[in-house]
């Protein structure tokens, strides 16, 4: 029984070493891709997406057309002598506008980089919702929480890669 006993202990012993050395390798993985991660995302004092690379803007959805500084009332004003111009040179680089577009929406398309949507105008309900309607609402938001997990998973994917490339 005594025997038992030390064998016992000495596998907890190594089964101990075994478990250090394994959080110890997970630690440092960790923290290379979360450097990986921080060089990709620009930081405040950058916010300027030319400086991110292509495939992480990519990943994690439009940036804004031109640099932050650049995209402001003033400074498209003086870029674009008309809104029709500053619509025209946006609607190149995302396609068709959904509506004429005014001076503070412009602003908003070249800080996001993406046209807004507006929400359909629904008139005022009377009625609860029912089943269907709120199981309608939750896979319309289970879809759009996958496409989003799909970035990120695509984007993981990249730096992970990246670090073992």
């Amino acid at each position: 029984m005594a025997e038992l006993s030390d064998r016992f202990a000495e596998l907890m012993a190594r089964m101990a070493r075994t478990d250090a050395d394994l959080f110890r390798t997970l630690g440092e993985q960790n923290a290379s891709v979360r450097e990986l991660v921080d060089a990709l995302t620009p930081t405040a004092a950058d916010p300027c997406p030319e400086s991110a690379p292509q495939s992480a803007a990519a990943a994690l959805g439009p940036a804004s057309l031109l640099p932050l500084p650049d995209c402001s009332l003033p400074a498209l004003k003086a870029r674009f002598p008309r809104a029709a111009d500053a619509q025209a040179w946006a609607e190149q680089r995302l396609g068709p506008a959904p509506k004429k577009a005014t001076w503070a929406v412009l602003v908003q398309t070249f800080q996001s980089g993406a046209w807004p949507v507006s929400a359909p105008k629904a008139p005022p309900r009377a009625t609860a919702l029912t089943v269907a309607q709120l199981d309608q609402r939750l896979e319309a938001m289970e879809q759009r929480l996958n496409q989003r997990l799909s970035r990120l998973e695509e984007l993981l994917a990249r730096v992970l890669g990246s670090a073992q490339g």
